[in-house]
């Protein structure tokens, strides 16, 4: 990732050289400039992540910057440094577009802190910019979202794995991902200008399952009007991504075991094999192998399944990921519904990197969709998340201290931690224990709990 590149503008050399050494320090890339008319020459030829500019300048005013760069460059954001702290000036200044702003004198150490928030900011920005164009796209390309270390790990296997014709094996909880990478998978290999096949072995009962990935013959069963390719000729050439694999009952792992082996099958009222060629992913939320030890699961297709592993992590051992995609969600259910919603609020984002995730990213998808769709501003904010509220981190509803007091004795101590940990918020509180704030106040004088 390239270093931001930052302008700094101030008519005195002392400020200007230990501004620029000390964010120099911090990685970031430093273009000084003494004068108005000399940054905004730079402004004009020069690439900029962020403009940092004194307010008073030998030739002209720092606003002048701030307003070329607004009308030409909206995307540069600028923060004005003075030592006319009035009111009147930093009022001018914000409502002409400036991020922020710093009184002289200030530390520098005043001065990293916003600019680390506002390259944080950028980042987000930029990242947003992508997605957009992700959810632009006219091909069915998956997106895998996150720049975690563990996200990248499996994309590094996804990219040596995926030349290769051998059968993959996906392992991870519910909702991390597996069908996003399996067709990530199948995107990168030599067949992904041919079919990406997905059957479901835990949604369809054990008595049509066989006919749906083998397929059937007119009259081979009642209601069989016509003759019905399965999946597994429809995935000819292409890749069969059988997701719930640990599901199938024992008559259909022979089955299955007999096709990887061979390639060849029969459809269901048929008298002859026919043979395909695919390739195979398959998924599971289960140990395999503790199957496989308890009877429930063949050995022999275990290996022929087990070629190669993929584990996939949950989302919360990829917490640099999270924002990501929640951002993404954010875009994606704009386009759907047709919302302008711009921002997550911090405290939302907070909440989210301590939240557990225990439907991993299919939960956070859906936590999203929800507040998209309910929200009616242009933020989302922490009413928009009541699964957050109700789990934030702190509050102590387990039921281990209430065993042995009465249910309004128990009610009473939920009520008190929660108002505790809501700092005496009656909204929030109501919010977090999912009761309307009129029971929340009966409550309160019933249970004599005010401040």
């Amino acid at each position: 990732m390239n270093p931001v590149r930052i302008l700094l503008v101030d008519d005195e050399t002392d400020t200007l050289q230990a501004l620029k050494l000390g964010l120099e320090d911090e990685g970031y890339n430093i273009l000084t400039s003494p004068s108005r008319n000399e940054a905004l020459t730079i402004t004009k030829n020069e690439a900029l992540d962020i403009v940092i500019t004194d307010l008073k300048l030998k030739d002209g005013s720092g606003l002048d910057l701030l307003g070329y760069l607004q009308e030409v460059h909206p995307q540069v954001p600028v923060i004005i440094m003075t030592a006319y702290g009035s009111i009147e000036s930093t009022k001018v200044a914000l409502r002409s577009g400036a991020y922020d702003y710093l009184a002289k004198p200030f530390s520098l150490a005043d001065l990293k802190r916003i600019v680390a928030k506002l390259v944080e900011v950028i980042a987000l920005r930029k990242e947003n910019e992508r997605l957009k164009l992700l959810l632009g796209r006219s091909t069915e390309a998956p997106v895998v979202i996150g720049s975690s270390p563990a996200l990248k790990k499996i994309l590094d296997l996804v990219e040596q794995v995926a030349p290769s014709r051998s059968t993959i094996l996906l392992t991870g909880e519910t909702g991390t991902g597996k069908e996003v990478i399996a067709s990530a998978i199948h995107q990168s290999s030599p067949r992904a200008d041919k079919p990406f096949v997905r059957i479901n072995c835990g949604a369809i009962p054990e008595n049509l399952l066989e006919a749906e990935l083998f397929g059937y013959e007119r009259g081979a069963f009642t209601g069989a009007m016509k003759q019905k390719p399965g999946k597994v000729e429809l995935a000819d050439r292409g890749t069969l991504f059988l997701d719930e694999i640990g599901e199938l009952a024992p008559a259909m792992q022979v089955k299955l075991l007999r096709f990887i082996q061979s390639g060849e099958f029969e459809r269901l009222g048929g008298n002859g094999a026919l043979k395909t060629d695919v390739r195979i992913i398959a998924a599971t939320n289960r140990n395999l192998q503790e199957q496989v030890e308890k009877g429930l699961f063949r050995e022999d297709l275990y290996y022929r399944l087990n070629v190669i592993t993929i584990t996939l992590p949950p989302l919360r051992e990829r917490p640099a990921d999270i924002k990501l995609l929640a951002f993404y969600f954010m875009q994606k259910y704009n386009e759907i519904n047709n919302k302008a919603i711009e921002k997550i609020d911090e405290e939302v984002l907070s909440q989210m990197m301590s939240y557990p995730w225990r439907g991993n990213v299919r939960e956070l998808e859906n936590m999203m969709e929800r507040a998209v769709v309910l929200a009616r501003g242009s933020e989302l904010k922490m009413s928009h998340f009541p699964t957050l509220l109700a789990g934030m981190q702190g509050l102590d509803l387990t039921l281990g201290p209430m065993v042995g007091n009465s249910l309004a004795e128990i009610e009473k101590m939920a009520i008190e931690q929660t108002l505790r940990y809501c700092n005496h918020d009656k909204q929030k509180t109501a919010m977090t224990l999912q009761i309307g704030l009129a029971t929340l106040y009966r409550k309160i004088k019933e249970y004599s709990l005010e401040e």
